[in-house]
């Protein structure tokens, strides 16, 4: 599809229900700014559209590739993602990783969701993080910045179960009240992150950095989790 014809059915009357892009190749298109009106777009080819402040809030992505991306600004809450691929999508402006550029996922389906991605500063919030896989491929881009980062992101009551974290930064994350039942944690760095209320019970965080962390103080391996 072109630009053209996708604004054509964003454009369609209310009466004629949520606009239908599904299992169409959008790869490459400049859909910045467009409002997508909850629309379905499952099962798309979306490998490098510009979705720059796009209000993608409501829209099915289900089973849609969004590899390289762009999800600066973008607000996805209350989205489905599920079984989607995220692979290195941009979501800065600039190597100053201001959080301010980073899209939303509050509240949003991202099950079984494939993520490589530096995402520092984005809110997950209430999302459904369920099995999702948020380990980096590689240990290092090419230019030597790390791939997968989720630094100073918000999952405040977000759930987490069996969702694959092994190796990512969390640093200064919070989880407040997250579920992260038998999530796995191993080898990341959750250094000042707050897990304060937080479902740990079969959680793995064996070789985590837990330098200041909250919440972890009364954690025991009695308890359920892993612990180094």
């Amino acid at each position: 599809m072109t630009v053209r014809e996708v604004i054509k059915v964003l454009r369609q009357p209310s009466s004629a229900g949520k606009p239908d892009l599904s299992h169409h190749d959008l790869s490459g298109l400049d859909l910045a700014e467009l409002d997508f009106k909850g629309a379905d777009l499952s099962n798309c080819y979306l490998f490098g559209a510009d979705f720059t402040g796009a209000n993608l809030e409501n829209v099915n992505l289900s089973h849609s590739v969004l590899d390289r991306t762009v999800l600066v600004r973008t607000r996805l809450s209350n989205a489905s993602l599920q079984d989607a691929s995220l692979q290195r999508p941009s979501v800065f402006t600039d190597m100053t990783f201001d959080a301010r550029d980073a899209p939303s996922f509050r509240n949003t389906d991202l099950r079984r969701t494939r993520i490589t991605a530096r995402l520092d500063g984005t809110d997950f919030s209430g999302a459904d993080l369920s099995d999702a896989d948020f380990a980096p491929w590689t240990e290092r881009d090419l230019g030597g910045a790390p791939v997968s980062g989720l630094a100073g992101c918000k999952f405040t009551k977000a759930k987490l179960v069996n969702t694959n974290l092994r190796g990512v930064s969390l640093t200064f994350a919070d989880f407040r009240e997250a579920d992260l039942r038998g999530a796995n944690l191993s080898e990341t760095d959750l250094s000042r992150a707050d897990l304060t209320g937080a479902n740990l019970v079969d959680a793995n965080i064996t070789g985590a950095k837990i330098d200041g962390a909250l919440g972890l103080e009364s954690r025991a391996p009695h308890a359920g989790a892993s612990v180094p």
